[in-house]
């Protein structure tokens, strides 16, 4: 598991005795932080916020004056990562970065989970086991009905995602389709050779951007997909039949030791092929351009 650790650089000591204590308990975790003095911080902390799953913001005496720890925070509730607050001291003070105000009420309220370092370890813990707090009370007082309730409409979810899915691969296909014809009618009309050159390397551009557009949301969407596989998962485990992992089980002996690829993979090799394609016809244009 990824954990990226917000901290003020007078805190750094402290808190790597605490991250290295989380570490010890779950041997798995994986802390991402950042080097001092690294002059392109900004880069590096925005990538490790995308790669972790959990942020964890240790609060020292000055953290909330912090400009730097505001644009982090601010960064990790762009990327919708559950933001875990620990305070060194009591009496130390949470950022005003963590602070939003409720639009219908109007009432003050923060974006992260004010945790203790015990709690923040045993979320750590029931992420690995595929816990994911998902439930509110102990499994054994809960409404089996209730629960098979929720269940189907989460399922629903799921189907629902794969449905809108497809709508946005036909949305894709059908605008650079759209782009290839209109780049084939070119050659119909009668148009001065730098003007062709002109329009071509404009869609030709504007495809690549939508092909690449086209895979960031293939790859969003697998992501939230997989992500409700394993709730649904973690839910069956509580149900008479534990249905999609008995399927995982039967796709993987049926595999053998043949490699899984996923469908979000296949699905990227079409925007690939319009990449691809983008790219060679940009290629042309611009060695004709400089070939004269």
């Amino acid at each position: 598991m990824n954990m990226f650790v917000i901290h003020s650089g007078a805190d750094r000591d402290e808190v790597m005795e605490k991250v290295a204590l989380l570490k010890r308990r779950n041997f798995k975790l994986n802390p991402l932080m950042l080097k001092n003095g690294n002059a392109l911080w900004k880069i590096d902390a925005r990538a490790k916020i995308r790669k972790a799953q959990m942020v964890v913001f240790f609060v020292g005496k000055n953290s909330h004056t912090s400009p730097y720890i505001a644009w982090e925070l601010k960064q990790a509730h762009k990327y919708d990562k559950p933001i875990y607050t620990i305070l060194l001291e009591e009496s130390n003070t949470r950022h005003d970065a963590l602070k939003y105000r409720d639009s219908f009420s109007g009432e003050e309220h923060f974006h992260d989970k004010l945790k203790t370092l015990d709690e923040v370890s045993l979320i750590i813990s029931d992420y690995k086991a595929g816990d994911y707090h998902i439930f509110n009370q102990p499994v054994d007082k809960m409404d089996m009905s209730v629960l098979l309730e929720q269940y189907k409409t989460f399922l629903q979810t799921s189907e629902d995602l794969v449905s809108r899915r497809q709508n946005v691969n036909n949305f894709y296909i059908s605008i650079n389709s759209a782009i290839i014809a209109i780049f084939s009618a070119l050659f119909a009309f009668e148009l001065s050779h730098e003007v062709r050159m002109l329009i071509g390397m404009l869609f030709s551009l504007v495809g690549i951007v939508l092909s690449v557009a086209w895979i960031k949301m293939l790859v969003a969407y697998g992501n939230l997909n997989g992500s409700k596989m394993k709730i649904i998962s973690s839910i069956e485990k509580h149900l008479p039949a534990s249905l999609y992992d008995a399927e995982w089980a039967a796709l993987s002996d049926k595999l053998n030791q043949k490699r899984y690829v996923s469908f979000t993979e296949n699905e990227k090799r079409v925007p690939l092929i319009f990449i691809v394609i983008y790219s060679a016809i940009l290629l042309l244009l611009l060695l004709s351009a400089i070939l004269g």
